[in-house]
């Protein structure tokens, strides 16, 4: 079995949860999907989770209501916001309140990558036991 932490995606569209898991699962990463912020909440608090990728707005709250959670899981889990509009002023809200990245969906590969190493070097940096992060997924 994997011990590897899972890439937490939270989604409300299946395909936009479909894609971006594929990408991950061409990055050496598995993830665990979740439609709803409640669902994502509920895997964030039952299972190893290494990373989050939540879409900014979803029908039962926004990744706002994530951030606490996240940050007090086991050391930090790096958020990375998703947005169809994704434009200066989000991507500089998301870093205010806590999130490592805000990509722009539909996804490109480089800013997943992207997003990856930056959650990377953020985790890294919250000292001991946080040196592993190379964060390792095979799809569900």
């Amino acid at each position: 079995m994997n011990d590897k932490p899972e890439i937490l995606v939270i989604a409300s569209d299946p395909e936009t949860r479909k894609a971006l898991s594929s990408i991950l699962q061409t990055e050496g990463l598995k993830s665990v999907q979740a439609s709803q912020l409640s669902e994502g909440r509920a895997l964030l608090a039952s299972q190893p989770v290494g990373m989050v990728f939540c879409e900014r707005h979803l029908a039962d709250g926004t990744y706002l209501d994530l951030l606490p959670a996240a940050q007090t899981k086991g050391g930090n889990v790096p958020v990375v916001v998703t947005s169809r509009l994704a434009d200066w002023d989000e991507y500089l809200e998301a870093l205010r309140h806590g999130a490592v990245d805000l990509i722009a969906s539909p996804f490109k590969r480089s800013d997943v990558s992207s997003a990856l190493e930056q959650a990377r070097r953020e985790k890294s940096a919250d000292g001991p036991g946080a040196a592993d992060t190379k964060l390792r997924v095979v799809t569900a």
